[in-house]
C-alpha cells in the first residue's frame, strides 16, 4: 500500500472514531447494540410507598349474628369472720397481735408428755400453771385438744368414755417451768363415765393450786344437759374458775357439704348466737354474781378449716395463756409530761426584756 493510501486510510478511520463519539453523545445511550429491550422504555417516577394493609385472613370474620352478653364474674366469698364466733360480755376480746402471739407458743415447740394419774393422790406435782378440759363423753375433746396442740396426744373415739386417765401435756420451754403451760385431758363424764372419775375430778379441781382455769365443753347441737348444769354448779360452789366452750359449732353454721351463701351464714351465726345466750343465762344468770364463771364463750369446730384456720381454735389458745398469765401484752409507752406556760407568765417574762 502506498503512502497516500494509507495516510487516507488512517484519515477515514479517525474521522469515523470521531463521528462515532458524536452519534454517541446525540443519542441515548439504549441504540446502542446490544442494550436490553427494557432498558429502551422511559423510566417512571418513583411513588411512595403506600402503608402495607393487613391482609384480609388476618382480620377477624364478622358476623351478623348478635354478640352474646358478657358473663358477669363470679363474686368472691367474703372473708370469714372468726371474732363472730366469741361471744364476750365481761371480758376484753384478743387483738391481732395477741391471737398471733398465741398461735407462735403453740406452734413453737413440740407439746411433751408428763404424766397420767388414775386419783387426785398420784399426781405428779410441778410449778407450771395448769388448765383442764372436761365434758361429757363424746363431746368432742380429745378431738380438740389434738387441734390446740397440733398433736395426735389425745386418742378420739365415737365410744364414749375412752379417756380413763387424768393425762398431763406441757407446752413451752422446758427451761423455765414458770413460762410453760400444763395441759389436762380430763375423763369425761356422763354416758361411758364411771362415778369414781367424777370424785378424782372433784378433788383435783377443788385441792389443785396450780389449777388457773378449767375449760368446760359443751356440744352446740345439743346444748347444756344435766350433767353440765351439775357440774357448772359444783364450779360455782368451789368457786373453781371455768369457761364454756362450745364443741361442734360448724354443725351448726356449715352442716352438710355444700358451701353455704353468705346470707345463709349470717342467719346461722345468729342461730348460734342465740345458743350462746342461752348458756350464758345458765353459766352467769347475773352478770354481778361472778361465781368462777369467766364472761366469754368461744364456739370452735375441730375439724371445719375456714380460710386456712380452724374455727375458733386461736381464740382458746389465747384464753388458755390468759387463764395462765402467759398471753402477749403490748408495751404501754408514756410520754413525758409537758411544762404548760400560762399566758401571763409569758407576758412577764416578754416584759423583762426577755423578747
Amino acid at each position: 500500500m502506498s503512502a497516500s493510501a494509507k495516510l487516507l486510510r488512517c484519515l477515514h478511520t479517525r474521522h469515523f472514531h470521531s463521528r462515532a463519539a458524536e452519534v454517541i453523545q446525540q443519542r441515548p445511550l439504549n441504540i446502542i447494540r446490544g442494550t436490553p429491550k427494557h432498558l429502551d422504555r422511559p423510566t417512571r417516577p418513583r411513588q411512595q410507598s403506600r402503608p402495607s394493609q393487613p391482609s384480609r385472613t388476618s382480620q377477624p370474620r364478622r358476623s351478623n349474628a348478635p354478640s352474646a352478653p358478657n358473663t358477669p364474674s363470679r363474686p368472691s366469698r367474703p372473708k370469714f369472720q372468726h371474732e363472730s364466733l366469741s361471744y364476750h360480755w365481761d371480758t376484753i376480746p384478743p387483738n391481732q397481735d395477741q391471737l398471733i402471739h398465741a398461735t407462735k407458743f403453740f406452734n413453737k415447740q413440740v407439746p411433751k408428755f408428763l404424766w397420767s394419774a388414775e386419783k387426785f393422790k398420784t399426781m405428779d406435782y410441778g410449778n407450771s400453771p395448769e388448765v383442764c378440759f372436761l365434758g361429757r363423753s363424746n363431746v368432742g375433746k380429745s378431738s380438740l385438744l389434738n387441734a390446740l396442740l397440733l398433736r395426735r396426744i389425745a386418742h378420739t373415739s365415737s365410744k364414749p368414755g375412752r379417756t380413763r386417765l387424768m393425762n398431763a401435756f406441757a407446752v413451752g420451754p422446758e427451761d423455765d417451768v414458770s413460762k410453760r403451760l400444763v395441759v389436762l385431758d380430763m375423763p369425761g363424764y356422763g354416758k361411758g363415765g364411771r362415778a369414781e372419775w367424777g370424785i378424782q375430778i372433784m378433788k383435783y379441781l377443788e385441792k389443785r393450786k396450780e389449777l388457773k382455769r378449767a375449760f368446760l365443753l359443751i356440744d352446740a347441737e345439743h346444748g347444756v344437759k344435766p350433767g353440765d348444769r351439775a357440774i357448772i354448779a359444783l364450779f360455782k360452789e368451789n368457786n373453781v374458775p371455768f369457761q364454756v366452750i362450745l364443741s361442734k359449732a360448724d354443725k351448726i353454721v356449715f352442716p352438710g357439704s355444700r358451701t353455704p351463701s353468705p346470707g345463709a351464714v349470717e342467719a346461722r351465726l345468729s342461730d348460734l348466737r342465740e345458743t350462746m345466750e342461752v348458756v350464758k343465762n345458765v353459766v352467769q344468770p347475773d352478770t354481778e354474781d361472778e361465781g368462777g364463771a369467766v364472761g366469754e364463750i368461744i364456739a370452735c369446730s375441730s375439724d371445719k378449716w375456714i380460710d386456712g384456720k380452724r374455727m375458733g381454735i386461736d381464740a382458746i389458745r389465747f384464753a388458755m395463756l390468759r387463764a395462765a398469765g402467759l398471753e402477749f401484752r403490748p408495751r404501754i409507752t408514756t410520754t413525758r409530761p409537758v411544762e404548760i406556760v400560762s399566758h401571763e407568765e409569758l407576758s412577764g417574762w416578754r416584759g423583762r426584756g426577755g423578747g
